[in-house]
């Protein structure tokens, strides 16, 4: 393709992308910020079917914009965002536009993420987004030690990720981190701390509820299935489960995928560079993050 025509196209596409989130964002009364595949889907599915115990949402709809502020004022408007999926404008201005609303951070353990990323890329993403994100635009030669170590988007990147947004969440005024172990560890607390935070009620039945609802084996049969409306919940092919969404969600899983000095290395990447703050230099789940 010729080099004029590919750019002309990028810039189109960011324009036509950046029309459309800002105006989100602009509206939104809380924003949720995760790194990919570090649990926000089965963190907006909790939410979701909490709202629907509480409000009487539709069971099959996941809580994104203001799809259910629509249907009742008294529910927040919701900004989801990877950051690296959004226009490099809005990319720019995410850390400012935020400053008045309330913010979610959901962080899970860079070690883990960057593994479970390396299969979304393989089984599901597709190449516009990668080349989009500056992933591999052909990820059938990638092997997934190469994808962790790689220096520009392989697991110092998650690293970096967590590290700047932990920073901007200390200096928010009304800002809330949740890592995703103690969601694992503890999910019925972490879902009441959250919906507190964002003045919902979440009633111990409905919290129960929700809990069970968004179980990782139910989440997958549902993902199988169907059930939800959204398409970031189906399969992309129901026989493979590593196309799966909700594919392991395993603490500490990194280590079964991961050769034993890649692992060493790693570890050593994130005790060097995040520190004890997250708890991701002591044992798994050892640690519930304070509120920020």
């Amino acid at each position: 393709m010729n080099p004029l025509i590919a750019l002309y196209r990028r810039m189109r596409d960011e324009l036509r992308l950046t029309r459309k989130r800002l105006p989100e964002l602009r509206a939104a009364d809380v924003v949720l910020v995760s790194h990919a595949k570090s649990g926000r889907t089965w963190l907006v599915a909790l939410l979701s079917h909490l709202l629907h115990r509480t409000h009487g949402v539709p069971i099959d709809e996941l809580w994104a914009g203001e799809n259910f502020h629509r249907l009742d004022p008294r529910i927040p408007r919701l900004y989801l965002t990877h950051e690296h999926n959004e226009p490099r404008s809005i990319r720019t201005l995410l850390p400012y536009l935020l400053r008045s609303k309330k913010l979610i951070v959901l962080v899970r353990d860079p070690r883990d993420v960057i593994v479970s990323w390396y299969y979304h890329n393989l089984a599901r993403s597709n190449p516009r987004v990668r080349r989009r994100q500056g992933l591999p635009v052909d990820m059938s030669g990638v092997d997934i030690a190469s994808f962790v170590a790689h220096p520009r988007f392989g697991a110092e990147r998650v690293v970096a990720f967590v590290e700047r947004w932990e920073r901007i969440a200390r200096a928010h005024p009304r800002a809330l981190v949740v890592r995703y172990e103690d969601l694992r560890a503890r999910p019925q607390a972490e879902l009441a701390r959250i919906a507190a935070f964002l003045g919902l009620p979440a009633p111990p039945e409905a919290v129960e509820a929700a809990v069970a609802f968004a179980a990782f084996e139910s989440l997958q049969e549902k993902e199988r299935t169907g059930f939800f409306r959204s398409e970031k919940l189906q399969a992309r092919d129901p026989s493979d489960p590593k196309s799966y969404k909700v594919r392991r969600g395993k603490v500490g899983g990194y280590r079964e995928e991961l050769p034993h000095e890649l692992v060493a290395r790693l570890d050593r990447l994130v005790a060097e560079r995040l520190g004890p703050t997250l708890g991701y230099t002591a044992p798994a789940g050892s640690r519930t993050a304070a509120n920020m």
